[in-house]
C-alpha cells in the first residue's frame, strides 16, 4: 500500500507523517523506517529506524530507487516505510516522481509506504494515493 500526505510547504506534512511513524511503531510487528535528509531527528520515536538521506549520497530518482531496493532485500523484516520530502529529496516537482512512484509501488507488496509531497494538488498518478488532507 502507498499513501500521500501532500500540501504546501509549512502545512504540516511533516509533523503529520513524523505521528503516523510513532503510532506504527507501538503497533507494528515488523521493522519501521523514517526517511529523510535531516539531520536531527525530529522526534521521531526512537524504536523507528531512522535514516538521514544526505549520510548516503543519493541524489537521483535512480540512486533513490535502488536505496530502497536493497534496503528491502536485505531486511525482510521492514513493515512500513515513511518518507519525508519526495519532492526535496529527489530535487523533483510532483508531477516528476511517476518515475518513482511506479518503482515504489512494484515493491510495495508486503510493505507500506507514506510519503510526503509538496504540492498544493497532486498530479492524476498521485491521487489514489492522497490521503485525506
Amino acid at each position: 500500500m502507498i499513501s500521500v500526505i501532500y500540501g504546501a510547504k509549512g502545512s504540516g506534512k511533516t509533523k503529520r507523517v513524523i505521528d503516523a511513524a510513532n503510532l506504527a511503531a507501538k503497533n507494528a510487528s515488523g521493522q519501521v523506517i523514517f526517511i529523510t535528509d535531516n539531520a536531527d531527528s525530529l522526534g521521531v520515536n526512537p524504536d523507528v529506524r531512522f535514516i538521514n538521506l544526505g549520510e548516503f549520497g543519493v541524489k537521483s530518482e535512480a540512486e533513490f530507487i535502488g536505496f530502497l531496493k536493497g534496503m528491502l532485500a536485505t531486511n525482510f523484516d521492514i513493515q512500513k516505510v515513511f518518507i519525508d520530502g519526495m519532492c526535496r529529496l529527489l530535487g523533483l516537482s510532483a508531477e516528476d516522481l511517476k518515475p518513482v512512484f511506479d518503482a515504489v509501488a512494484a515493491v510495495a507488496e508486503n510493505v507500506d509506504f507514506v510519503a510526503t509531497v509538496s504540492a498544493a494538488s497532486l498530479p492524476a498518478f498521485l491521487k489514489p494515493y492522497a490521503e485525506n488532507n
